[in-house]
């Protein structure tokens, strides 16, 4: 029980926090215009470049992923954002971000094709997915928070997915279930605006969140935290 209430205090500890820095934060969310901006510009200019319009599209989505995980990193470290971390943010992860897109496209092309050959491939499939969205799942941190090498990232997220996977877990399936059911609400036609308008508030708060989990479990162990519990600390 001493583990069940650590974790518990681990958690109000992270979320409350978690709350604090991304209200402070708030014109951070004013990013997701900025994103969608270039996303949509990015798309008219690939119409006119044949095949390189595909690598364009990919280069704009990986600097868009690298800028919101820098400033995830800044808001963590340093609890405040300034429009000079959000200008060099486009690039600080960007070959990163790029390069495990490429692991994953070049995995699920040959993959894929491979697996629904097979009698039960679906579903041999969807278990593989199902894997990597498990033992892959500390990647984005370990790439602003870990500063780990392109060719050790999934390596150390499955090391870190193994040694706690009983905290980590929970929370965010519980982020991704409410994701879902944001997304699956039967809304009235007149509310149909709410899921866009919350979902990126809720993506905010969850990356924050993941962020300041991560530290939390990456510079304690479990007996660790039972042994702060009992001392007392919340």
């Amino acid at each position: 029980m001493d583990w069940l209430f650590a974790t518990w205090a681990m958690y109000r500890r992270v979320f409350s926090r978690a709350a604090v820095l991304a209200v402070k934060n708030w014109p951070v969310l004013l990013t997701a215009f900025v994103y969608s901006a270039l996303s949509t510009l990015a798309a008219w200019i690939a119409m006119w470049l044949g095949i390189f319009g595909g690598f364009l599209i990919s280069l704009v989505s990986a600097a868009c992923v690298s800028s919101f995980l820098h400033l995830v990193e800044v808001i963590i470290h340093s609890g405040k954002v300034n429009l000079d971390d959000f200008r060099r943010s486009f690039g600080m992860y960007l070959w990163d971000v790029v390069g495990l897109s490429f692991l994953a496209w070049l995995f699920f092309a040959f993959a894929t094709p491979a697996l629904l050959a097979l009698p039960q491939g679906p579903a041999l499939l969807l278990c593989v997915q199902i894997a990597i969205f498990v033992f892959f799942n500390a990647v984005p941190e370990l790439i602003y928070l870990g500063r780990t090498h392109l060719f050790d990232l999934l390596a150390q997220s499955y090391r870190f997915i193994g040694t706690n996977w009983i905290e980590w877990l929970p929370a965010n399936i519980a982020g991704a279930a409410l994701f879902v059911v944001l997304w699956k609400l039967p809304l009235p036609e007149v509310l149909g605006w709410v899921p866009h308008v919350l979902t990126p508030f809720l993506a905010y708060f969850f990356m924050v969140m993941r962020g300041l989990l991560f530290l939390e479990l990456q510079s304690s162990s479990q007996r660790g935290r039972i042994f702060r519990y009992r001392a007392g600390y919340r």
